[in-house]
C-alpha cells in the first residue's frame, strides 16, 4: 500500500491527476481500516481538480478512520466547497478546540471559518477570524520558547498557507494592522524569521492597492531574509518571483533573477535528489518565463520549457506556452504535439483549447485530421467519432466570428472614414496658411498620407455595403494592365507585367475586382521597397475539370512574412508597414472569395512573397448571392 501511495505521489507530481486517482483508489482499497493516508491523497486530490462530490466523501473517510484535527479541518474545507457552511463551520471549531491542535491546522481552521463568514456576507466576521490566523502563526515565529531552528522551518514549510491568509487579511483591509502586529514580534524577537512573511504581507497589502510598502521596500525586505539565511531555496525562489514581477520596467530585475534561477538549477542539479524535482521544474519554467518576454531569447526559453517539462510532464500550462514558442517559430507540427499533450493532461484547460484553434485553418485541406488528433487527445476515440463532421463546425464558427467583427469594424468605419476626412481637410487648410517651407513640407506628407488612408477606409467600407455587386462581363487583359499601371505610379520600385495576350473574359464586379487586385500589387510593392526589390505580376488561363479559370500570381522579392503569421494576413488591422490601415488585404480577399475564387499566399523571411489569386470564369449562381457580406447599416453613418 505504502507503494502505491508513493507511485499516487509521484503521478500527482508529474500533473497525472486521472493516473494519481487510480492509483490512490487501489491504495484505499488495500489499506487497512485505521489507515487514513489513501483516503486524504483523494479527498486532497479532489479538491485540487474541483470534484466537489469526491472531496466530501473521501474527507469524511479520513475523519472516520484518524480523527482528529487534521482530519477535521480537511472535511471542512471539503464542507465548505460543497457549500455546507454550517458543517464546515461545525468541523473547523471542533478542530481549534482539539487539544491536539498544531499552530498551522489551528490557522487553516481559522482561515476555513473567514472563508464560512464571507460566503454568508459576514464581513466582520471574516476580518476576525483572518487577523487570528495571522496572529496566531505569526506568533509561533516570535515563541522564544521553540528552538530557532523548528521555527525557521515553520516559516518556510508553512509559507504558502501565510500568503494565503495575508491575502485575505489585505482584502479585509487589515494589512497596516497584520504589519504592525510582525513588527512587533520582530521587536520582541529579534531572531525571529519574519522578514520574509512581513514582504510577503506587504506583497499582498499592495495587490489590493494598499501601497503601504513599495516594490522596491518588499525586494529589500525579501534581500535582507535571503542573505540571512542563504540555505532556504523557499526565500529565494520567492526574492526571484518579486524581481520577474518588475522586468518589465528594469532590466537588471531579470538579469537578476536569471543568474539567480540558473545558480538554484545548478544546486538542484547537483544534489540530484528525486523529491527536489518539483522545485527544480518550478526554477526551469521561471527561467523560460523570464526568456520568453524577449524574442532574441525565445530559443532559450523553448530550451527551459523542455527542461522543466521532462522533470514535469504533465505540467499543462508550461505546455501550452512552449506550444506557442513553437508555433511562433513556424513549426506547425510541433506546436500541434505539445497542444495534444496539453490537451491529454487536463482536457479542460482553457488555455489549450485556445491554443488548438490557432492550429484550426478553415480552409486548409488538412483541417479534418488536425482536428481528429485534437479531439483524441482530450478524449480517445473522439477524434474517430466526430473528425469527419467538426470541420464543417468548425469552418461555421470562424465564418460566423469572422462576420462577427466585420459588422462591428463596418459599424464604426463610417465614424472613422469621416474623422479622416477632417483631418485630411484641417491639415490641408493649414498648408495652405503656413505658405512654403519645412512646416508645409510636413503638412503635405501628413495630408498625403491620411487621403491614403481615407481612401482605403472607404474601399473597405464600400466592399461590405449592403446592395449587390454589380455583374457584367469583365475583360480581363485590359483589366490586369490597368491595375498594374496605376500600382506602378505609385510604387518605388519596378513591377514586371507578364500577360497572355488572350484570356477569357470573367463575370463579376468590375470595380470591385479592380479594388482586390490593385490592393494586392500595391501590397507588394510597399513590401518590395523595404529591401529594393522588384515585384513581377504575370497572368495566364488555367485549365479546370469545368470551365477555365484565371489565375494571377503576385510575387515580390521583399522581406516575406513569418511563417506563424501568414494565418493572420487576411486579419481586419494586421499589417507590417508604420501607415498601413490593415484592410487592403481583407478587401482583397473578401472579394475573390465572393468571386467563387480563392487567393494563395507563399511565403519565406529574406526572400519574399508569392500571393496567387484564382477566378473562375463561370460563376454560375453569383448573380444570386447579393451582398458580398449583408450587414446592417449602423443608421445614418
Amino acid at each position: 500500500m505504502t507503494t502505491l501511495v508513493e507511485l499516487g505521489d509521484r503521478y500527482w507530481a508529474l500533473g497525472l491527476p486521472a493516473a494519481a486517482k487510480s492509483v490512490f483508489a487501489r491504495a484505499l482499497a488495500a489499506a487497512d481500516a485505521h489507515d487514513a493516508i489513501p483516503a486524504r491523497r483523494l479527498a486532497e486530490l479532489a479538491l485540487a481538480v474541483g470534484d466537489t462530490a469526491g472531496a466530501r466523501r473521501h474527507a469524511a473517510e479520513v475523519a472516520r478512520r484518524e480523527p482528529g484535527p487534521a482530519a477535521r479541518v480537511l472535511l471542512g474545507q471539503a464542507q465548505l466547497v460543497a457549500g455546507e457552511t454550517s458543517a464546515a463551520r461545525m468541523s473547523f471549531t471542533a478542530a481549534i478546540e482539539s487539544a491536539s491542535v498544531t499552530r498551522p491546522q489551528r490557522a487553516r481552521a481559522r482561515l476555513g471559518l473567514a472563508a464560512a463568514a464571507g460566503f454568508d456576507g459576514d464581513t466582520a466576521g471574516a476580518t476576525a477570524n483572518a487577523m487570528t490566523a495571522l496572529t496566531d502563526l505569526a506568533d509561533g515565529l516570535g515563541d522564544a520558547t521553540v528552538d530557532l531552528a523548528d521555527r525557521i522551518a515553520l516559516c518556510d514549510r508553512e509559507v504558502g498557507l501565510f500568503e494565503e491568509i495575508a491575502a485575505r487579511v489585505a482584502a479585509s483591509g487589515q494589512g497596516g494592522e497584520a504589519a504592525a502586529h510582525l513588527d512587533a514580534i520582530r521587536l520582541r524577537t529579534p531572531d525571529a524569521p519574519t522578514g520574509m512573511w512581513s514582504a510577503l504581507l506587504g506583497g499582498a497589502r499592495a495587490a489590493h492597492g494598499e501601497r503601504v510598502m513599495s516594490d522596491v521596500d518588499l525586494e529589500v525586505a525579501l534581500a535582507a531574509e535571503a542573505a540571512a539565511r542563504p540555505a532556504s531555496r523557499v526565500v529565494r525562489l520567492r526574492l526571484v518571483e518579486r524581481q520577474l514581477r518588475r522586468r518589465y520596467q528594469d532590466p537588471s530585475a531579470r538579469e537578476a533573477a536569471v543568474g539567480e534561477l540558473h545558480g538554484l538549477a545548478n544546486q538542484l542539479e547537483a544534489e540530484a535528489n528525486p523529491e527536489s524535482t518539483v522545485e527544480l521544474a518550478r526554477v526551469w519554467f521561471l527561467l523560460a518565463a523570464a526568456y520568453e518576454d524577449d524574442q532574441s531569447n525565445a530559443a532559450k526559453a523553448e530550451v527551459a520549457y523542455r527542461k522543466g517539462l521532462r522533470l514535469r510532464p504533465g505540467h499543462a500550462e508550461a505546455a501550452c506556452r512552449l506550444a506557442i514558442l513553437i508555433l511562433d517559430r513556424g513549426d506547425t507540427e510541433a506546436a500541434l504535439a505539445e497542444i495534444e499533450r496539453a490537451l491529454r493532461i487536463d482536457a479542460g484547460h482553457g488555455q489549450a483549447w485556445r491554443n488548438a484553434a490557432r492550429m484550426l485553418d478553415a480552409s486548409s485541406p488538412a483541417l479534418g485530421d488536425v482536428v481528429e488528433r485534437l479531439l483524441d487527445a482530450a478524449l480517445p476515440g473522439a477524434g474517430a467519432a466526430a473528425g469527419h463532421v467538426a470541420p464543417r463546425l468548425v469552418t461555421a464558427t470562424a465564418e460566423i466570428a469572422r462576420g462577427d467583427v466585420l459588422a462591428g469594424v463596418y459599424a464604426h468605419g463610417h465614424r472613422v472614414k469621416n474623422l479622416l476626412g477632417i483631418i485630411g481637410s484641417r491639415t490641408r487648410s493649414a498648408r495652405k496658411l503656413a505658405g512654403e517651407g519645412e512646416l508645409s513640407d510636413k503638412l503635405r506628407d501628413l495630408e498625403r498620407e491620411v487621403t491614403a488612408l481615407y481612401e482605403e477606409w472607404a474601399q473597405y467600407l464600400r466592399s461590405m455595403q449592403a446592395t449587390g455587386p454589380t455583374i457584367e462581363i469583365v475583360p480581363v487583359v485590359p483589366l490586369v494592365n490597368e491595375v498594374v499601371a496605376a500600382a506602378a505610379a505609385r510604387a518605388q520600385v519596378t513591377i514586371d507585367l507578364h500577360i497572355a495576350s488572350t484570356l477569357p473574359d470573367l463575370r463579376g464586379d468590375r470595380m470591385l475586382l479592380r479594388e482586390a487586385l490593385l490592393n494586392v500589387i500595391q501590397n507588394a510593392a510597399d513590401a518590395a521597397d523595404k529591401t529594393q526589390g522588384s515585384v513581377t505580376v504575370t497572368a495566364r488561363q488555367l485549365a479546370t475539370l469545368s470551365a477555365p479559370a484565371i489565375e494571377v500570381v503576385v510575387a515580390d522579392t521583399g522581406p516575406g512574412i513569418p511563417r506563424a503569421e501568414l494565418g493572420r494576413i487576411f486579419v481586419p488591422g494586421y499589417t507590417t508597414k508604420e501607415t498601413g490601415s490593415g484592410v487592403g488585404l481583407t478587401i482583397a480577399e473578401r472579394v475573390i472569395t465572393a468571386h467563387h475564387g480563392r487567393i494563395l499566399v507563399d511565403s519565406e523571411e529574406g526572400r519574399g512573397t508569392v500571393i496567387t489569386v484564382i477566378l473562375p470564369t463561370d460563376l454560375g449562381g453569383f448573380a444570386s448571392l447579393g451582398a458580398l457580406a449583408p450587414m446592417r447599416d449602423p443608421g445614418g453613418m
